[in-house]
């Protein structure tokens, strides 16, 4: 009887003290933590990121039988109470002054949601358990017991890592909470008290005694039938025995949703607190990554790079006109390597030089300064001195040497006397700009080898400059995001940069036309997919890195082959050394094969918006004249010919008549005298004076005339393009 009076006194004194604390503001207090579930377009689980597994599921979802399991195992009276228990306090009160220390708690499901949410590491004393009463009056306040039980079933830690009926639903059991039985109802309920000692997996026999006994208490309450409750008992326990675990697909590419999302102002405006709703704040993304396009790319990736000791390749392709990023092959295995070999630095490894990959961006250059792809330039290797005195020695492939050749034609055959020449005449400063503005995000140094692809970058960086001539000269920046949608309900789309004009649409379509002549007879034919494409091949010296990029109205795929470890040649990879033409045009044919499969074929389309109409002298092709009225035309703007056609020259004077002295013989004093000779005709008729011969045709200009085709030359070999 003392015992139980001092309990009384207790719970008294632990209810007044609760009671007379200050309010407590809900609403700043420390929020739950969520998991993030990361998903693909389709909407495939990719990855859940969480430093605690939960998910948040409605009490309606909840099984009748799982709510009345948790309340015969925690909280029989929760409907009857508000929000504490005396009865079961001085219970508690009277144990833990017999023991000397806080050994029972006596809790309501009110009191444990407080204590879940609000506390989660608390010392086990008087004023702590004071404390959290007053909360949870506070709760019952502001909450209906429907929305606390929601809440606390979504918060409990059930063991193994799951934190909310959820997850454990699909850790124990590997179901939803809809599929819930009975059996496993009570199971769950019953590892609420102790998840380590009532763990199925480590202890069963205690877990079955603990089940057994919930389900005994339902019985007892009624909330659960006696024969379903005996059919319950007989069950075996029904856990999978190995947990799932909660696997990355995806691995290279989730990192990067990750990396992208750490970057994003709208989950907070630092990194730490963005990295805190990334993993604690329930987030939903919904990512641009194509399930079908993802496999097509491993699978040109590892049939084609199929041996042991093999480099290994990276991939990443994207939508033009949206900047999605719809695959990303970033390594061969994420348990050996965690680099990500599509996003160069960004990714925790390097970037690598892209060769000749990058002479397009050069060719954008030039464009986008005047010069015409018909302009003509020395091809021949040579030493140049730099302004600071070091020498710059320029080979083509084998030494070859093509003469003069036009910038397109050099593209084609991939010479780099020809660029290294142009880079000089435009500085590599601008070089530098212009790739900037197309989309790279490496740091390039303004050196005149960054013509030759002597700059470290990503594929990501690759894919996105050429996504720009793709796209008509406008630049997206490039995204694995489509939506965020926050645990409270709101939902946003990361803001991605659009810069139209990083060269002109004509331009772009102009540069796309020589690209396409890669694939069709140059250093890219290996790419050759059947319909119209785009592209360019890219090795360093030494064989060291292999690239080809390349695309179609509505697919860039840029791919790199090397080995992560560093700058190995690959001089003898299946037999044969490894440029840009070999197995990266390889994979990158096989994949956009799959990829445009059942698409309808499509070429690209003249800029509307660079086409006028002008009236052409047909046999000039110059600009037409009042003297040369011409045909009319229409043609892009960047084509027009800038001169008009000649003038014919004036006609030459007609030689003045001179009368002959001599007097004019009689009639018939010679033969055929006054034969068809008429009134007036008293003097012959001078001969007519010859048409003057028209002036020579005139060279047309080399801006608009069909330049001739240059004669064959051997390719260049792989390796040096």
């Amino acid at each position: 009887m003392r015992g139980r009076l001092v309990g009384a006194l207790a719970a008294t004194w632990l209810a007044a003290s609760g009671c007379s604390l200050p309010p407590v503001d809900l609403v700043e207090q420390r929020p739950l933590a969520l998991r993030t579930t990361i998903r693909a377009a389709d909407g495939t689980k990719l990855a859940r990121l969480f430093k605690q597994n939960r998910a948040l599921v409605p009490l309606e979802k909840v099984p009748v039988s799982m709510r009345s399991a948790v309340l015969a195992a925690e909280d029989a009276r929760f409907f009857a109470h508000p929000g504490y228990d005396l009865r079961s306090i001085a219970r508690a009160a009277l144990v833990n002054l017999q023991e000397g220390e806080v050994v029972q708690g006596g809790s309501t499901i009110t009191q444990q949601y407080v204590k879940n949410t609000f506390f989660r590491h608390p010392a086990r004393d008087l004023e702590r358990k004071a404390r959290e009463l007053r909360l949870a009056i506070e709760v019952e306040r502001s909450l209906s017991k429907e929305q606390i039980l929601e809440r606390y079933l979504n918060t409990v830690y059930f063991g193994a890592g799951a934190y909310g009926i959820k997850s454990a639903s699909e850790t124990f059991f590997a179901h939803g909470v809809a599929g819930l039985t009975l059996s496993e109802s009570a199971l769950l309920a019953s590892l609420v008290k102790s998840p380590t000692f009532y763990d199925p997996y480590d202890h069963p026999q205690q877990a079955l005694r603990r089940r057994n006994y919930i389900l005994g208490r339902m019985a007892e309450l009624g909330s659960a039938g006696s024969s379903a409750v005996r059919r319950a008992r007989r069950s075996e326990l029904g856990i999978v025995r190995d947990p799932p675990l909660i696997a990355t697909r995806q691995p290279y590419f989730v990192e990067a949703v990750k990396r992208e999302l750490l970057g994003e102002p709208a989950l907070g405006s630092s990194e730490a607190e963005r990295a805190k709703e990334i993993w604690q704040g329930g987030l939903q993304v919904d990512t641009t990554l194509d399930p079908e396009l993802q496999a097509a790319a491993e699978r040109a990736a590892g049939s084609i790079l199929n041996q042991p000791g093999d480099p290994e390749a990276a991939l990443v392709a994207i939508r033009p006109q949206t900047g999605e990023i719809v695959a990303m092959v970033g390594g061969r295995d994420w348990s050996s390597s965690q680099v990500n070999l599509a996003l160069g630095t960004e990714g925790g490894g390097s970037g690598r030089q892209p060769g000749s990959a990058f002479k397009p961006i050069v060719a954008a250059t030039a464009l986008e300064s005047g010069i015409s792809l018909d302009a003509r330039y020395e091809s021949s290797p040579a030493t140049f001195t730099l302004p600071g005195g070091e020498p710059w020695a320029v080979r083509n492939s084998e030494g070859a040497d093509y003469g003069l050749l036009p910038l397109d034609e050099a593209m084609v055959r991939s010479v780099n006397g020809v660029y290294a020449r142009l880079t000089l005449q435009l500085g590599a400063s601008q070089i530098v700009n212009q790739a900037h503005l197309m989309g790279v995000q490496a740091t390039l140094p303004p050196y005149p080898s960054i013509a030759l692809g002597g700059s470290e970058v990503s594929v990501l960086d690759m894919a996105t400059a050429y996504a720009t001539l793709a796209n008509g000269g406008t630049a997206v920046e490039p995204t694995t995001i489509r939506k965020v949608r926050l645990a409270g309900g709101e939902s946003f789309e990361p803001e991605r940069e659009v810069v139209p004009g990083t060269m002109s649409a004509g331009n772009a379509y102009l540069l796309t036309k020589v690209l396409e002549q890669v694939i069709e007879r140059g250093t890219g034919v290996a790419a050759d997919i059947g319909r119209p494409a785009a592209g360019k091949t890219g090795t360093t010296n030494d064989y060291t890195d292999a690239w080809f990029v390349g695309y179609t109205p509505d697919l860039v795929a840029a791919v790199w082959v090397g080995h992560p470890e560093g700058t190995i040649p690959m001089t003898s990879v299946h037999g044969i050394p490894v440029s840009g033409g070999t197995f990266p045009a390889q994979i990158w044919r096989a994949f956009m094969r799959t990829a445009l499969r059942g698409r309808p074929v499509q070429g690209f389309e003249i800029p509307k918006g660079e086409l006028v109409t002008v009236a052409i002298d047909p046999n000039t092709d110059l600009l037409a004249a009042p003297w040369c009225p011409g045909e009319t035309r229409k043609m892009l703007r960047q084509l027009v010919p800038t001169e008009y056609c000649p003038a014919p020259p004036p006609p030459e004077p007609e030689p003045l008549v001179t009368p002959d002295p001599s007097p004019s013989p009689g009639a018939g004093s010679s033969a055929g005298a006054g034969k068809d000779r008429g009134p007036g005709d008293d003097h012959p008729k001078p001969e007519s004076s010859p048409k003057p011969e028209s002036s020579p045709k005139p060279e047309p200009s080399p801006e608009s005339s069909p330049k001739p085709k240059p004669e064959p030359s051997p390719k260049p070999s792989p390796g040096k393009d």
